[in-house]
């Protein structure tokens, strides 16, 4: 799954402060480049970027800022395949959900790649999400969740 931020705290998730926020996502994006690094080839710090999407396999997707003007920024993935590193994308947020449902990139962006090539991708809001999860049903696929009403210690 690819989760779309929300872009202010007054719409944000009930589960805490931050959690699933462009604000919230982009602090931990930029704490931890600052003390991992970014990619070779990537001139920019990690203050330069801003989150706008996280995956299901622990990724997130964001822009790199540069320039005044946002219809510019390209579009920057942070990926964990064994180590974090950024790839830019041109082409915008449109363009890099296109190439990922019909495979056209030369590999998946994202760290997990349940969506990498999905022919009929699906949006669920979260409040949605929030609503099946509560009734025992698994958000993502819509079936029972078979752990629902377990106690663990």
């Amino acid at each position: 799954m690819l989760g779309v931020l929300t872009p202010e705290a007054g719409t944000q998730s009930p589960d805490g402060p931050g959690f699933a926020s462009m604000a919230g996502e982009t602090v931990v994006v930029r704490q931890t480049g600052e003390c991992e690094g970014g990619s070779d080839g990537v001139d920019a710090g990690p203050g330069r970027v801003l989150v706008w999407g996280a995956g299901s396999g622990a990724g997130y997707v964001g822009w790199l800022i540069v320039g005044d003007d946002p219809d510019k920024w390209p579009v920057i993935v942070w990926e964990r395949h064994g180590w974090l590193y950024w790839k830019i994308y041109g082409g915008g947020v449109t363009e890099l959900l296109r190439c990922l449902f019909t495979m056209g990139f030369d590999e998946c962006p994202l760290s997990g790649a349940s969506l990498w090539g999905e022919a009929t991708p699906h949006f669920l809001h979260w409040r949605e999400g929030q609503r099946r999860w509560d009734s025992g049903i698994d958000p993502c696929t819509g079936e029972p969740d078979p752990c629902f009403g377990m106690e663990f210690d």
